[in-house]
C-alpha cells in the first residue's frame, strides 16, 4: 500500500490533542520530540509536523494527503482552494468574536468603527452588506490595539474570554464558531480514499466512547419499563433474563450520569447499578 501522509501542527495546544485522535484510533505514534516527521509504527503511514499555516499547502501541493486543522484558518486562507472538510472533530473549540473597549449591543453602533484583526477575510466577508468599517489588518496580538488607540475593537478568537478581560475588552458580538477540523483533496480514490474511509469510522467511535459509559444493572420483570423511562440511553438497551426472577439491562449512557439519576432508578427498583468507562467500541 503506498505511504499516507498526515499534516498536524507541530507545537501548540492543538499538537497533542491531534496526536491524541490518531492514538486512539490504533496508530502507534512516537513522541514528535524535535522531529518533523515521525513514521507511524504500525502502519503505512507518515506523520509531518508543520505551522499551521503551511498544512493545507502541503495538501494542495500532492505532499500531503490528509491534515488536521481549525476551521477558521480555513475559511480565512484556503476558502476559495481545492480542500474539503471531511469530518469535524471534537476540539480546538473557539469563536471569532469582536470586542471593544466599552459594551456594544447594537450593530449600528460599529459602523464606522475601525477593527484590528488577523481575519480580515471572514471579517469583511460578514460585514459586507451590513456595516462598513475600517479595518487594521495585523498578523497577531490584535488585543492591544484599541489600548494604543490604533483601533475602536477587535475581530478575533474566542475560548474562555479571559484573554479579552485581561486587556479591558467585552466581547459583543460572535460572528462565527470554530473547532478543528480533517480536511484533504476534494477528489479521493484508491489508498487515500480507503484510509480515510477506515480512520473515520475509528475517529467516530473513539470519540462516541470517550463521551459515553457502559451501565449494567439488575431488575425484576414489573420494575422494568418503570426504569427504562428515566434510564438515560442512547441506543435501545439489552435485557437480558438471568438464572433468578430479575433480568439485567445493560446499555450506553452519556459520561454526564449524574447520582440522582441512579438514585432515582435505585428507587424504582433497580439494583446492582454499575457505570464503567468504554475503553474502545466499534458501531
Amino acid at each position: 500500500m503506498k505511504k499516507i501522509n498526515f499534516a498536524i501542527q507541530k507545537s501548540g495546544r492543538l499538537t497533542e490533542k491531534s496526536l491524541g485522535i490518531l492514538r486512539d484510533c490504533g496508530y502507534e505514534i512516537e513522541d514528535p520530540s524535535r522531529k518533523l516527521l515521525i513514521p507511524c509504527q504500525n502502519y503505512n503511514l507518515d506523520i509531518f509536523l508543520l505551522r499551521d499555516d503551511d498544512i493545507p499547502k502541503y495538501i494542495l501541493n500532492g505532499i500531503c494527503h490528509f491534515g488536521i486543522v481549525g476551521l477558521n484558518l480555513l475559511e480565512e486562507k484556503y476558502k476559495e482552494d481545492n480542500l474539503t472538510v471531511i469530518s469535524k472533530l471534537p476540539f480546538g473549540k473557539c469563536r471569532l468574536s469582536l470586542a471593544f473597549k466599552h459594551e456594544v449591543k447594537n450593530w449600528e453602533d460599529i459602523n464606522g468603527k475601525t477593527i484590528a484583526t488577523s481575519y480580515h477575510n471572514i471579517l469583511r466577508s460578514y460585514l459586507k452588506n451590513n456595516l462598513e468599517v475600517k479595518i487594521a489588518d495585523l498578523s497577531g496580538g490584535v488585543e492591544i490595539a484599541p489600548i494604543i488607540n490604533m483601533a475602536d475593537g477587535i475581530f478575533d478568537i474566542v475560548s474562555s474570554g479571559s484573554t479579552l478581560k485581561a486587556h479591558g475588552l467585552k466581547e459583543s458580538f460572535t460572528l462565527m464558531e470554530s473547532q478543528c477540523v480533517l480536511i484533504g483533496p476534494q477528489k479521493l480514490e484508491g489508498p487515500q480514499k480507503a484510509f480515510i474511509e477506515g480512520l473515520q469510522k475509528r475517529m467516530k467511535s473513539s470519540i462516541v466512547s470517550k463521551q459515553s459509559s457502559y451501565i449494567m444493572l439488575n431488575a425484576s420483570k414489573n420494575n422494568i419499563d418503570k426504569i427504562l423511562e428515566v434510564m438515560p440511553c442512547g441506543d435501545s438497551p439489552s435485557i437480558i433474563k438471568l438464572s433468578t426472577d430479575e433480568f439485567s439491562i445493560h446499555g450506553l449512557t452519556k459520561k454526564e450520569l449524574v447520582w440522582e439519576t441512579m438514585e432515582k432508578m435505585k428507587s424504582l427498583g433497580a439494583s446492582n447499578i454499575l457505570v464503567m468507562p468504554i475503553e474502545k467500541m466499534l458501531e
